[in-house]
């Protein structure tokens, strides 16, 4: 049986709103991640900052992006999943280097923008990921 072409598209496509809403406060972040005032002990962090909070977003685009232009369904829900998966392992990354910093005066402010976009992604990942491996799952009940 084939997939349900309306539960596909909802499974991988992300709201054009949230998308927006991601796109600003990724933006924010970035502000604060290169012109904020942050310190730390450890030569580099800043660098390195500036360098997976760019890597997030480019995650974070694909993760939105629009997979009506791939031909078939299971190819769109893999590559949703795929994005997910590395949009999750960006968010760690950019987790880890927030942790290490020690003052700064835009440091409460990059970890509050932080914490409320993380957390509104990873919800929405997990709920999302639940609907693909449903429908994956679906699909090869069926094929047995």
């Amino acid at each position: 049986m084939d997939f349900d072409p309306a539960a596909v598209k909802a499974a991988v496509s992300v709201d054009a709103d949230l998308r927006d809403r991601w796109r600003r406060e990724w933006g924010l972040l970035m502000d604060l991640a290169v012109w904020g005032d942050l310190r730390s002990s450890q030569i580099g962090l800043s660098g390195k900052l500036h360098k997976r909070v760019l890597e997030f977003g480019e995650r974070l685009r694909s993760y939105g992006s629009d997979r009506s232009w791939i031909p078939h369904p299971r190819e769109q829900i893999k590559n949703a999943l795929s994005t997910s998966l590395q949009a999750r392992e960006s968010l760690e990354k950019v987790s880890e280097i927030t942790d290490q910093f020690s003052d700064g005066a835009d440091l409460a402010a990059l970890r509050a923008v932080w914490e409320a976009v993380s957390a509104a992604l990873m919800a929405d990942i997990v709920m999302r990921e639940e609907r693909l491996v449903q429908l994956l799952n679906q699909q090869y009940q069926e094929e047995v």
